[in-house]
């Protein structure tokens, strides 16, 4: 029995021009020093460049580019008989994926240089649009680590069969 009592999860709404909960949780991840006013104007004008350099809607373009960088499992290291294991685990959809997506996507937007904060999300969301860049590359490399300790995990063909489904 949990000794602090369970918290809810609180829902976030979702952000007030392009109506999306996605993009409210970029907004929040992009978000620096409180300062929520710069982060609405770097997402919106990253997403309306994407909308004008790719002529379709900017939310659609985004959300394709999540599912793409989305990974279908996580790697957690355990510890069984004195060594450490890298034990995979299916993700089910939810947030903690989509978490882990928004994370490598402003990874790979940390990793550019030279350039302001609006050019480098739109170029990292437009290169995960494309299945190219940082944030792809970490989901491939999760995923060969998963393949790798298959068998570790509980139920190995379905680690198997949720990386091999999307990624042919």
């Amino acid at each position: 029995m949990p000794r602090r009592p369970l918290t809810k999860k609180r829902s976030l709404l979702p952000d007030p021009i392009y109506n999306s909960v996605t993009v409210h949780m970029l907004i929040n991840r992009v978000l620096k020093s409180g300062k929520k006013s710069v982060a609405f104007r770097i997402v919106y004008n990253a997403l309306k460049q994407v909308g004008d350099s790719t002529g379709a809607c900017p939310v659609e373009i985004f959300e394709k580019a999540l599912d793409n960088v989305t990974p279908r499992v996580e790697v957690k290291p355990r510890r069984r008989a004195g060594a450490i294991q890298l034990v995979p685990r299916v993700l089910r959809t939810g947030d903690r994926s989509k978490a882990t997506a928004l994370r490598w996507i402003l990874e790979g937007c940390h990793k550019r240089s030279g350039q302001p904060m609006l050019n480098r999300l739109k170029n990292e969301i437009l290169d995960a649009y494309k299945k190219t860049g940082y944030a792809i590359r970490k989901k491939e490399e999760l995923h060969k680590i998963a393949i790798n300790n298959a068998m570790y995990a509980k139920k190995p063909q379905t680690v198997i069969n949720a990386i091999n489904q999307i990624t042919p």
